[in-house]
């Protein structure tokens, strides 16, 4: 269905013969679409009149017929978030009286410690489940392995008419919800971000966009509802009539270029250069590729090296995507959405991914390596606040700056075979003793190993 603006009616010209028999007088409407792009359509008068369109109308045309776009769109005026990671704190701030959805000991924590984004501190009015009331806009931002728990705390706020956004990663998370809350989800899917969080801590150059729209591509009254929502917001929006070949060309970025800095330990800038990693990111994004034209959405077979092509010039040579980020902080990771699903499906038509596999079997390792020491050694090093947020910087565990040549502190852990160590036995041996901080999923932190012992 595509939405566009009657410029001009004009009654068809007949000449000097007459109308044939039976048939209907038509007319000439020239319609300008969204994208600037203008058409001259042939339509029965007596179906313009019907309907009463008329020249600046707002219609709709679905390949067959005109119709006159309806203004019964109920604006939105309520709303509530879930989720206060990055898209959380990214499109929250931007939100007047959201409702932040957390429970009683995470609201605590958010009180005494405000998240900030960009050096500045978010304020945002928290609720607890408990406490719900029905929105008429519910954005969906938390983590896909915690989406489940996410489902159940947010059913008070959803009401007869809530219109439920998810900017999860993936493709699977409307499925979900719409399991629990059928006929409230528009599909969506944020891109174009640029952002990184530490703990409550949040920084970004580019503030992205949230694609959305019905799943079969109709330009419906909630899909321009929240369009009119979000830009007023100030948040970039874009309807869509084609919202899963949005997110099935979000999955082949994220299955490529998230998995391959998870499994191989690198930046963006290390995934643009020739070698392993970049190898098997393009295999993986090709199976993606593959994959989307035997579910019927068929993204063009060039769709990664377009990307990257486009894009990679953009990314910050030390930046990270969200996946590596939540190795380095000993978070669950979001494999299940990208390599889980892509083979699953792959597996109903019988289509091999070694890829997929490779990136699957590889971080599930890792987390798998990260899980056990941290079982082995519970209090081996002091855990960050609240699911990896950080120590404030003026806390006693920050090292001073006086310029001043310090004390290193006494210590006393485990090796990794759990034999005690004492600093002070360790430096009372030595003139100057090194001391290099790493951990065992860090590939060049194991490679350097060998060149600190020589």
């Amino acid at each position: 269905m595509e939405r566009c603006r009657v410029l001009r009616i004009e009654e068809q010209m007949y000449g000097c013969e007459e109308l044939p028999e039976g048939a209907e007088v038509c007319c000439d409407v020239t319609v300008e679409a969204a994208d600037g792009t203008r058409k001259t359509l042939s339509c029965p008068d007596a179906a313009l009149i019907r309907q009463g369109i008329g020249e600046g109308d707002r219609v709709l045309w679905d390949g067959m017929e005109l119709k006159k776009e309806r203004n019964s769109m109920k604006k939105i005026e309520t709303s509530a978030l879930i989720g206060l990671g990055a898209l959380g704190i990214l499109f929250g701030r931007k939100m007047p009286g959201v409702k932040v959805i957390a429970d009683a000991g995470r609201i605590a924590r958010y009180s005494a410690q405000p998240v900030v984004c960009n050096g500045e501190e978010c304020h945002f009015d928290y609720v607890t489940p408990e406490q719900g009331q029905p929105v008429d806009l519910l954005l969906v931002a938390v983590k896909a392995t915690v989406l489940e728990q996410a489902i159940r705390d947010m059913k008070k706020f959803i009401g007869p008419e809530t219109i439920i956004l998810s900017v999860l990663n993936g493709i699977t998370s409307e499925e979900d919800i719409e399991a629990v809350y059928p006929g409230h989800c528009l599909w969506s899917v944020a891109i174009g971000m640029d952002a990184t969080r530490v703990g409550r801590s949040l920084t970004f150059g580019a503030p992205g966009r949230i694609q959305f729209g019905e799943k079969n591509g109709e330009m419906t009254d909630r899909v321009r509802a929240v369009d009119e929502y979000l830009t007023a917001c100030g948040i970039a929006s874009e309807p869509c009539s084609d919202i899963l070949f949005k997110q099935w060309s979000k999955l082949m970025v994220n299955d490529g270029l998230n998995q391959a800095a998870a499994a191989f330990d690198l930046p963006y800038g290390g995934l643009t250069k020739p070698g392993p990693a970049y190898d098997k990111m393009l295999e993986a994004m090709q199976e993606v590729i593959d994959l989307s034209v035997l579910e019927g959405v068929n993204l063009p077979a060039d769709n990664h090296k377009a990307f990257l092509e486009s894009m990679a010039p953009t990314f910050k040579p030390d930046g990270m995507p969200s996946m590596r980020q939540d190795v380095l902080a000993q978070r669950p990771t979001e494999v299940e959405e990208f390599a889980g699903v892509v083979r699953r499906l792959a597996k109903k038509h019988g289509m091999p991914t070694p890829a997929n596999d490779f990136f699957y079997e590889k971080i599930r390792e890792i987390e798998r390596t990260l899980a056990a020491i941290e079982a082995k050694f519970p209090d081996a090093a002091p855990k960050a606040p609240d699911n990896g947020d950080s120590i404030p910087a003026d806390s006693p565990t920050t090292p001073g700056d006086s310029g001043k040549t310090q004390k290193f502190p006494a210590f006393e852990g485990k090796d990794l075979n759990g034999n005690t160590v004492k600093s002070d036995d360790l430096f009372s041996k030595n003139a100057v003793t090194v001391m290099n901080f790493w951990f065992t999923t860090c590939n060049p932190c194991v490679g350097e190993l060998a060149e600190l012992d020589a």
